[in-house]
């Protein structure tokens, strides 16, 4: 998948009377003539921990071009584990609402106050330490977001994809969620509380949208019934015809058919489900409050529906053959195609990490592993034997083409076309990936992962920084 720059959609939205840019760096190239063709005086990122230290190469980039270049990090990672951004390159860190936040940090730099007295932001100020604002609630009340700025990536509307879905628009209707898995940190960076958006505002932003596909990226859609029934009706009155990618709990499917249903008539094309195991006792330990009962009666509802299933499963470090097989098993049996697989990885942040931290594989600065992909527990079995028994159990599905045939129902392309050999081909490759991924754990290959890219010669952290330039800004007013 490549898919549109939300985050920083949305944040550019909030910036009204600047001049503003996105530039998606998974499709664009040239970022050093971009800053010496567009000479920001601010520059923002947003990235997932395995993004971290992508950020500080970009970031030190723009400090060998302009020092005084303004540089804010925001995002999930930065949110929940701010500390993971200590670098001279980083000014501030954002730990909540970019929207709203991110105004009133450009807002105090021009006006020459101090950045101190806005809350929930993060400072490096040396090695390993960090200076914190003040704690206020995650975001305002979502409809008063404004609708993000998908015209600033306008000219890539076209190279946005997931699997078949392309063009894909991608849209966001809540944060956090309502449950607390504990290998999941979504819930937890907006301190358990969620914030949905009305149906009328989901509306107005449809109407905005010009892809025929619409990936909502909530980590729960499929969640209260009377939004989704007025939202529903909404939909109809204005006419939208879209097709939807949407996330779902396995027990809200099985419980609400009526729900499906109707969405099924609107265009809800294919649903995430996080599956995540075959047992109920894997279940359990994760906190997952579902049962493998309701995980079977979610696909069989969607199959019903000719809604196409996307399965997440994560199968543990200690797995055995045995559990292996027993997972394949599981995914034959149900009928699945289109499946993830993640091997469960206990992120900083998440209420496992303490459990997993001291039989992690990889340095935690080794943030380009960090990625849902690697074993970064060490398994049971051989690292080698670990992946090689995710490689099998991929290939004995995606290669499976009577079953894709048979239980796919609304985006399996047709063989002659491209998307058929676009979907091939991708799996090939990321075959290929998995099937040298214990060489990834090398110390050689460690080193790339950890790589930040050339220091800036001289350059100090940001407390020391944002001195000088209140001291500048009062020195000018004087």
């Amino acid at each position: 998948m490549v898919c549109e720059p939300l985050e920083l959609e949305y944040a550019a939205a909030a910036l009204e009377g600047h001049e503003v840019q996105i530039m998606d760096m998974i499709l664009e190239k040239g970022f050093k003539k971009r800053l010496q063709n567009f000479k920001p005086d601010l520059v923002g990122s947003s990235a997932y921990i395995s993004g971290v230290n992508e950020v500080f190469k970009l970031f030190r980039e723009v400090k060998r071009w302009n020092p005084l270049c303004f540089t804010v990090v925001g995002g999930v990672q930065a949110s929940q584990v701010p500390e993971d951004f200590i670098d001279p390159s980083v000014d501030v860190i954002v730990k909540g609402d970019g929207t709203t936040l991110l105004p009133k940090v450009v807002q105090a730099l021009e006006d020459g106050n101090s950045l101190m007295d806005i809350p929930n932001l993060a400072f490096p100020e040396g090695e390993g330490q960090i200076v914190q604002t003040g704690k206020r609630a995650y975001m305002p009340k979502a409809d008063e977001l404004p609708l993000p700025r998908r015209d600033l990536v306008q000219h890539l509307k076209h190279r946005y994809y997931y699997l078949t879905h392309r063009p894909v628009a991608t849209m966001k209707t809540t944060w956090g969620c309502w449950y607390k898995c504990n290998f999941c940190y979504t819930w937890r960076i907006t301190d358990g509380t969620p914030y949905a958006r009305s149906p009328e505002s989901i509306i107005e932003e449809l109407l905005t949208i010009e892809a025929k596909e619409v990936y909502i990226v909530d980590d729960i859609f499929l969640i209260k019934p009377s939004r989704l029934r007025k939202l529903a009706d909404l939909i109809r009155q204005h006419n939208i015809k879209k097709r939807y990618l949407i996330y779902a709990r396995a027990d809200f499917i099985a419980q609400n058919e009526e729900i499906v249903k109707e969405w099924a008539e609107l265009g809800l094309t294919a649903v995430f489900i996080g599956l995540e195991a075959a047992t109920d006792n894997e279940l359990n330990n994760m906190d997952k409050e579902s049962s493998v009962y309701e995980n079977i009666a979610a696909i069989e509802m969607l199959q019903k529906h000719g809604i196409d299933i996307y399965g997440s499963l994560i199968p543990h470090p200690d797995y055995s053959i045995k559990d292996w097989k027993n997972l394949r098993k599981f995914i034959n049996d149900t009928g699945l195609y289109y499946v993830n697989i993640s091997p469960l990885m206990a992120m900083p942040g998440t209420l496992i990490w303490k459990e997993f931290k001291d039989r992690m594989n990889v340095p935690r600065e080794a943030h380009g592993l960090w990625d849902l992909s690697h074993s970064l527990i060490q398994p049971r079995l051989s690292l080698r034997r670990y992946y090689w028994e995710l490689l099998k159990t991929y290939a004995s599905v995606i290669y499976n083409l009577p079953r894709a045939k048979k239980v796919t129902k609304r985006t399996l392309p047709s063989l002659w076309s491209v998307n058929y050999w676009r979907v091939l081909w991708g799996s090939t490759k990321i075959g290929w990936q998995f099937l040298n991924a214990h060489r990834h754990h090398s110390p050689r290959e460690l080193k790339k992962a950890m790589s930040r890219g050339p220091e800036v010669p001289e350059l100090g952290y940001a407390t020391e920084r944002l001195h000088f330039l209140l001291t500048e800004k009062e020195k000018g007013a004087a």
